[in-house]
């Protein structure tokens, strides 16, 4: 009997074991299962996104070719630029991306601005004669003031743009750059963009997140092309107006005339605005009509965004070209209106 008893606590023990070795296998296979397929969710979602994100990719080129339709178009009816023309409206309306069967599955939003109703600040030195633009560089000081940014950073700006390695005044070149942590060189060259500005010397802050907030204002109102242009007084912001030496009641006294109707010639700022009475010098900064153009915007796809900043410019032929694009997951600042209300 004892016998019996051993070999069924035996066979138990084994039926036991078993058991439980084929719990493992099956909670092994499971476990295996459910990561192939969360694997594969995963592989399909990330897949979709590709094919979103290079989806949106080709719209973001497209809305590029629009944007030059546009300004082709705007180049043949008239010869100035303003804030009445179609391209500059502040609620341009979204196209809408459908799929094969006609539902909405996106949308692109484009805007187009004006770069020349900027400063231009690579005008501040003269790239042949290889000297500061006096003129234009007290012009610059000018928009410092109205956006609250010290006078003296026009100095370091063109010590960044100018080719020697000698200070300009307080300005700053590669040796006081080389010091900062982590070290780097003075651009010596034109800026390719205005963001290039927080990596320019400020006094008086502490870091580049510093910078920023003291810089954000002025960045509404600069640009940085790669010719000299003349601001086009009919998308001027009032600041640039200032900067460009008006006393404040002739910038309200333009302002209000664009409002009504465009500037169409630089002769109208001389002799066809009663009471104007702007400065030779001041006239000679100014035009009313712009090669450079601006396009930004988004496009949605599904779950993925896709934000445009394009720099598009226009020959006096008016042949438009993309000169400089970025395209981010992550928005720019969108500048700060100078449309009309309403």
């Amino acid at each position: 009997m004892r016998t019996v008893k051993v070999i069924n606590s035996q066979h138990k023990r084994q039926q036991g074991i078993a058991m439980i070795t084929a719990l493992m296998i099956v909670a092994i296979a499971v476990t295996i299962t459910t990561s192939i397929f969360v694997q594969q969710r995963y592989s399909i979602r990330l897949t979709n996104n590709f094919q979103d994100l290079e989806q949106a990719y080709q719209y973001a080129y497209a809305a590029e070719e629009l944007a030059g339709v546009w300004l082709k178009r705007d180049a043949k009816e008239n010869k100035h630029d303003s804030l009445h023309d179609f391209w500059a409206s502040d609620d341009l309306p979204p196209f809408e991306i459908d799929d094969d069967d006609g539902n909405a599955i996106g949308e692109v939003k484009m805007a187009i601005e004006d770069m020349q109703g900027r400063f231009n600040i690579n005008n501040v030195f003269d790239v042949e004669k290889k000297e500061p633009r006096k003129k234009l560089e007290r012009a610059f000081q000018l928009l410092l003031q109205e956006t609250g940014v010290p006078t003296n950073f026009s100095h370091s700006v063109m010590d960044w743009v100018d080719p020697d390695d000698e200070a300009y005044l307080s300005g700053a070149e590669s040796t006081y750059y080389l010091a900062l942590d982590p070290p780097y060189r003075a651009g010596n060259q034109l800026l390719v963009d205005s963001s290039e500005l927080l990596a320019i010397k400020l006094d008086g802050v502490d870091s580049q997140d510093d910078q920023a907030k003291k810089l954000e204002e002025l960045f509404f109102h600069t640009a940085a092309l790669p010719t000299p242009t003349a601001i086009n007084i009919n998308t001027a912001s009032r600041e640039v107006m200032i900067a460009a030496g008006m006393l404040s009641r002739q910038a309200d006294m333009l302002m209000a005339y664009r409002e009504a109707k465009p500037i169409p010639d630089k002769a109208t700022l001389k002799t066809g605005i009663t009471g104007l009475g702007l400065s030779a010098e001041t006239q000679a900064l100014l035009g009313v009509e712009s090669n450079y153009f601006r396009l930004y915007g988004q496009v949605r796809l599904g779950k993925s965004r896709l934000f445009l900043n394009s720099l598009l410019f226009r020959s006096p032929k008016g042949e438009v070209h993309v000169i400089m694009r970025q395209f981010s997951r992550v928005a720019r600042p969108e500048p700060k209106t100078t449309a009309f209300p309403g």
